[in-house]
């Protein structure tokens, strides 16, 4: 509430805490009331992290732990948030909507360029549809090597400048009660074409969570009960797209297995795939593994900022990114990479320091927020792209959300995204402390 009292925009802070929230302490609490939760066997993960049962007491500190943590997370936002007579945006700039809709239109147009030279890539749309959608990729970086890993670089940026885009235009929407439901229709169809054609859901759910953060942000009520009254078959459809995405040709063969496969479970099973709960299964195994079975990794995988640029053709030995490293660790044997939180990529380099890290990186976003409040006004879209990548960075590693700004904000100067986007009569003024 403190932060809808202090502004009204989508900001670094609101995007964080919305991730922690959404990918950390959902899951999180589920599991608790559960009592635990166990992944069903059709996803065949490994048993090194597919279980968490709470009667037996092995998992009582990892829960402590990440409890405390998110708490004093949480804490940090409600002493430290400037009040609002402090804080508050007295003139922000407009967002002029037909260059905003320009920059949508421009983003999904290079999504489809991308999308079909994959497709070519790959050998033919035959080939693509019963390829696995990881596999796949993993099968092009090995052909291609650097070349391919740059090209899936620069479209997971533009994939997120069209997100952020999409969040923008209906935040701005939200704002000023005018409804385009054409381009709404417009922006959701492509959202669905992206799900298609890489199998991957986490786009759409970050432009669902922002449409969410934008009726919160100004009591659109209406929105949001049309929202929870559809999350049920979104949930549903999110949680069955997990598992057949792998082979789209045989989507009518595997149905008896999912339908089947958790019969008494499914609506846990559907819950904990929305929120992406493997990754809080995982992050509470980290916290019993790293430091007894594991050696901590001392900063490393943040350190891999320094030099991810440099191709491995000039540096082989180059660490693998920290997603990898965790699959090489939980998943042996097996071409990948996983998510485990933030938190998790922080406890696997500090350990039990990362109970204050966590509320200390949370304070040092705010006051990011806060001196970056007025350069951003004129970098809107930008400025969307920071709160969209903040809500990911909650369930993935830092060094991969920072070469995603980089790239993003490259490929935005590169097609002009901001040309008029931001009306430069009006002068953005703020107080000392300025809005978060």
């Amino acid at each position: 509430m403190k932060l809808r009292h202090n502004e009204l925009a989508l900001t670094p802070i609101l995007g964080w805490v919305l991730g922690l929230a959404f990918f950390i302490l959902a899951p999180l609490t589920l599991i608790v009331v559960h009592g635990g939760y166990s992944i069903p066997s059709f996803y065949e993960v490994n048993d090194s992290y597919s279980h968490v049962d709470l009667s037996t007491g092995e998992f009582r500190i990892p829960i402590i732990v990440v409890w405390a943590s998110l708490l004093f997370s949480f804490l940090a936002v409600l002493f430290f948030t400037p009040t609002a007579g402090e804080s508050r945006q007295r003139f922000g700039a407009p967002i002029n909507e037909s260059s905003l809709k320009r920059a949508v239109i421009v983003t999904a147009g290079v999504a489809i360029f991308t999308y079909a030279t994959m497709i070519q890539m790959v050998g033919g749309v035959g080939v693509f549809l019963v390829s696995h959608w990881y596999n796949r990729q993993e099968e092009l970086v090995a052909r291609l090597g650097d070349w391919h890993v740059l090209f899936s670089q620069f479209s997971l940026a533009n994939q997120i400048l069209f997100t952020a885009g999409a969040a923008l235009f209906t935040h701005t929407q939200m704002k000023r009660r005018k409804y385009d439901r054409l381009f709404w229709i417009v922006i959701f169809f492509l959202f669905l074409l992206q799900i298609v054609m890489t199998g991957n859901r986490i786009f759409f759910a970050l432009y669902l969570l922002s449409f969410a953060a934008s009726c919160w942000l100004y009591r659109r009520k209406t929105p949001i009960v049309i929202l929870l009254a559809a999350a049920p078959v979104l949930i549903s459809v999110f949680s069955a797209w997990n598992y057949f995405r792998s082979d789209l040709s045989a989507i009518g063969k595997n149905i008896p297995t999912y339908v089947e496969g958790d019969l008494g479970n499914r609506s846990v099973t559907s819950l904990m795939d929305a929120f992406e709960g493997v990754d809080t299964m995982i992050l509470l195994h980290m916290i019993n593994d790293f430091g007894t079975k594991y050696d901590y990794l001392y900063g490393a995988s943040y350190a891999r900022v320094l030099y991810f640029l440099v191709p491995r053709s000039i540096y082989p030995e180059k660490p693998s990114g920290f997603s990898v490293r965790m699959a090489a660790v939980y998943e042996p044997g097996n071409l990948g990479s996983l998510a485990v939180t933030q938190f998790g990529e922080c406890y696997a380099n500090f350990g039990p320091f990362s109970l204050l890290l966590l509320p200390l990186a949370t304070v040092i976003i705010m006051k990011l927020s806060a001196s970056l409040a007025g350069q951003m006004q004129n970098h809107a879209l930008l400025s969307a792209v920071v709160f969209v990548l903040f809500i990911w960075v909650a369930r993935s590693s830092f060094e991969d959300n920072f070469i995603t700004f980089v790239l993003a904000f490259v490929l935005s100067g590169s097609l002009r995204l901001e040309k008029g986007l931001v009306s430069r009569n009006v002068v953005w003024r703020a107080s000392e402390s300025a809005p978060i």
